[in-house]
């Protein structure tokens, strides 16, 4: 690795407008594990010229790159008694970037097909530009089937398939087949080595277990893309019997100086509100927790957010 890809792999490191995710998607490009990637870069008055930065590394490496519009973004901030508080912190930019002119000649087919409504074409598309396997390409495809999903799945272990293979491969950025996919593995295991090998600081720091122990509110329950038109027109729910809940537990206090909204999936039934004591623990980009007995509803739950004009 010569000077210049050792000088990006430190930004994609230490950088404080990336999060992990996107820390990890720019050390696989930087190590050339990814051929494209997306992720974005999050602008406060603390980091101002790291994109100026970001952009000078990409083209001192010969990184072809499409930078998005500046838009806003929100944190949480506090509550204020049944009221989440959002607050605008500042500006995120997306990057699609590309290791050469090929690929990025191979976003513009995707994009143009997904104008022209070609979802499936688009997606197998999506799948050679990022270099997923062709297997997870296609159950991808076929999850966008209404029949298939309702033949394979119910709604409780649609959600759980998702948890599971989030956990057996921390490294993709792809949903894959299964839990056993052997390409998956194979690839899981190169972007391992790729970020152990050359970004031993966020390596350590991603795959360190975390352990918190926190009160959680029950917040929102997720709903799948096709069910959110259920109402609006004659569609049908994907899952008519719900056998399962994914809820978004919000963290009560600030956990490594942020508050967390956390995907949990469960068979129990939570009313919004609902309060239980938690043993969280982190690692890669998930959590997991295990919950004692609920202590309090917060009555009307909801989300504000307040906006100052300049």
């Amino acid at each position: 690795m010569d000077t210049r890809q050792k000088e990006l792999m430190h930004f994609a490191q230490t950088a404080k407008g990336l999060d992990n995710p996107a820390k990890l998607k720019l050390i696989l490009l930087a190590a050339g594990a990814k051929p494209a990637t997306f992720f974005a870069l999050k602008i406060t008055p603390d980091n101002l010229g790291e994109k100026t930065h970001l952009e000078r590394h990409l083209r001192e490496n010969g990184l072809s790159f499409i930078a998005g519009k500046a838009r806003a973004y929100e944190e949480i901030t506090g509550m204020v008694g049944n009221a989440v508080r959002w607050t605008i912190k500042g500006s995120w930019y997306g990057y699609d970037v590309f290791a050469d002119k090929a690929h990025a000649l191979l976003f513009k087919k995707y994009l143009a097909l997904l104008s022209r409504q070609k979802h499936e074409q688009a997606d197998r598309v999506a799948g050679k530009l990022y270099a997923y396997p062709a297997c997870c390409v296609e159950h991808y495809v076929r999850e966008h089937n209404l029949a298939f999903l309702r033949k394979n799945y119910t709604h409780y272990s649609y959600y759980k398939h998702l948890h599971d293979r989030e956990r057996a491969f921390p490294f993709l950025q792809h949903t894959t087949c299964s839990t056993t996919c052997a390409k998956s593995k194979k690839l899981n295991a190169q972007h391992a080595a790729a970020a152990r090998k050359h970004a031993q600081k966020f390596f350590k720091d991603f795959s360190a277990v975390k352990r918190f122990s926190a009160e959680v509110a029950v917040d929102s329950e997720s709903v799948l893309p096709q069910d959110v038109v259920y109402g609006i027109r004659s569609t049908a729910p994907v899952f008519p019997v719900k056998d399962g809940h994914e809820y978004s537990l919000l963290t009560l206090k600030q956990l490594r100086g942020h508050y967390y909204l956390l995907a949990h999936l469960t068979k129990a039934a939570y009313a919004r509100g609902t309060v239980l004591p938690a043993k969280i623990t982190m690692r890669y980009n998930y959590a997991d927790a295990a919950f004692g007995k609920p202590r309090r509803v917060i009555k009307n739950l909801h989300h504000e957010r307040h906006f100052v004009l300049p």
